[in-house]
């Protein structure tokens, strides 16, 4: 994957940005498709999206960390999601694999638009499939294929 803040650069990363304006949205979670990647593979999505975002509409894009987000902070966060809209922020939120947080779906709900990660070698169709059923095909504006760490770039 190419590190931020080069991704600004990255014409692969602005293709990527611009599939996500799509639609408009005030908050995007970056979701893996299924196990088998680690909680760093939507941050690091979501960090180089973030370094892509200023460049195009000209507004910051804040990143959230929600890979391990415990339930007694869900409604805090989002609520901190809902204040960022009414402040016409935007907000990127990296979130786990569904299957393996319990609030990943609810982190998922609470925005506005979601992005599918898929980590080549290590994801199953299936996972993807049951993926996109829980959180709803129409929530997604697209998705990446991923390289795993170690096999180059993206």
């Amino acid at each position: 994957m190419t590190r931020a803040p080069r991704a600004a650069e990255d014409t692969d990363w602005q293709k990527l940005w611009l599939t996500t304006q799509c639609r408009t949205w005030a908050s995007l979670a970056v979701v893996p498709a299924g196990p088998g990647a680690s909680s760093s593979v939507p941050l690091e999505v979501a960090v180089n999206l973030a370094h892509v975002g200023p460049v195009h509409p000209g507004a910051p894009v804040q990143v959230a960390d929600a890979t391990e987000l415990p339930l007694d902070h869900l409604v805090g966060f989002t609520e901190e999601l809902a204040r960022l809209k009414v402040a016409g922020e935007r907000a990127i939120i990296a979130v786990p694999p569904l299957s393996e947080s319990p609030v990943a779906l609810a982190l998922v709900q609470a925005t506005e638009a979601a992005l599918l990660c898929v980590v080549a070698e290590q994801m199953h169709t299936r996972d993807a499939r049951e993926t996109v059923a829980r959180v709803g095909a129409g929530r997604f504006l697209g998705s990446e294929l991923l390289q795993p760490p170690g096999k180059g770039t993206r």
